[in-house]
């Protein structure tokens, strides 16, 4: 037997006591911290058996073992996957954090930056300096899940509190990787990083970036541009709009842009056309600007000519004397009834 039956530190006990709910008598953790090498590794082996007693281990054990020793144990718990997954809340995960040496930090770091220990991950890794905080950070992009690459741009980048520090050029390396990341939502959230703080980064190639799959990604870049040059962006962006070859999605981003950034003088001519424009999507965004920004009785009439019915219901409601707005065609502002929402189209699919 590895302890006395009757000793509060028998393992049977402690397995007991967890199964239950319950904490083990005090005192145990630092009796099995401290049992001799062979019978301490056969007691680690039974608790990592079950969850419950894989917590009370990182949470109450690995603090009270010796470094290296605890780091041992440590990748032992990493096997266990399953424990440090976000959705678990687990503040005992961060002890094995704690446990691991840096340089086994950095080769884990893409499987921890995606982990409940995220935070921990970095606070550790910023006290051995920015570079190696960003080495590991470039790591996770390269072979990092989704997840980890999110939440590592989430703590190092977007949070002003994160946990790592990083200089200029640390973080302008940190969103060029996830600016060329193939998921959109990471390319997304690095666009608009960059918007704020290095336009070149999108300047640099705005071709490009107003034709990325991500609306997000096209959005910035197309702010950036009227930013930089308006009257050079608007060019562009009525070239892109008018081209039938361009896909769809980046025509319609285009529309919007102009429409954000043209006065309703500019415009009109715009949206004159595309209210009547074939394609249903294009003609719906145009309308939806005619509402939303742009009330001209020019374009409003138009709209009441399109082949799509979604179209010329907003412009029945702009150019109807009861309900109508004379910016656009009608008689007065307002009613009992509230105004058209564009969106319900979009919502009803």
């Amino acid at each position: 037997m590895m302890t006395r039956p009757h000793d509060p530190s028998d393992i049977d006990g402690i397995l007991a006591r967890l199964r239950a709910g319950e904490s083990p008598d005090p005192g145990a953790a630092e009796h099995v911290a401290h049992l001799p090498t062979e019978e301490r590794a056969r007691v680690l082996g039974v608790l990592l058996e079950e969850p419950t007693a894989r917590r009370w281990l990182r949470g109450e054990i690995l603090p009270r073992l010796d470094p290296a020793t605890a780091a041992a144990v440590a990748d032992w718990l990493l096997t266990y996957e399953a424990d440090f997954v976000p959705e678990r809340r687990d503040r005992t995960t961060a002890a094995v954090v704690r446990a691991l040496p840096v340089s086994e930090l950095v080769e884990r770091a893409p499987f921890l930056a995606g982990s409940n220990a995220a935070g921990v991950l970095w606070e550790r890794l910023a006290t051995a300096g920015p570079d190696t905080v960003r080495d590991a950070a470039l790591r996770v992009f390269r072979e990092g899940t989704p997840v980890a690459r999110e939440t590592t741009l989430y703590l190092l980048v977007l949070d002003p509190y994160g946990p790592g520090s990083l200089p200029d050029d640390g973080r302008r390396a940190l969103v060029l990787a996830a600016l060329a990341d193939p998921d959109e939502e990471i390319r997304g959230l690095a666009a608009e990083v960059a918007a704020d703080e290095a336009p070149d980064m999108l300047l640099a190639d705005t071709a490009r970036w107003v034709r990325d799959s991500a609306v997000r990604v096209r959005a910035a870049a197309w702010a950036c541009a009227f930013t930089e040059d308006p009257e050079r962006a608007a060019e562009d962006a009525l070239a892109l709009l008018v081209s039938e070859a361009e896909p769809l999605p980046a025509r319609r981003s285009a529309l919007l842009a102009l429409g954000e950034w043209l006065t309703t003088a500019q415009i009109e001519p715009v949206l004159t056309t595309f209210v009547r424009h074939p394609v249903q999507e294009l003609a719906e965004d145009a309308a939806g600007l005619l509402w939303t920004r742009h009330r001209t009785p020019v374009a409003a009439q138009a709209a009441s000519e399109s082949p799509h019915a979604t179209v010329r219901d907003i412009a029945a409601r702009l150019l109807d004397p009861r309900l109508g707005s004379p910016l656009a065609g009608g008689f007065r502002s307002g009613a009992e009834e509230q105004g058209y929402d564009f969106y319900d189209p979009f919502r009803e699919r």
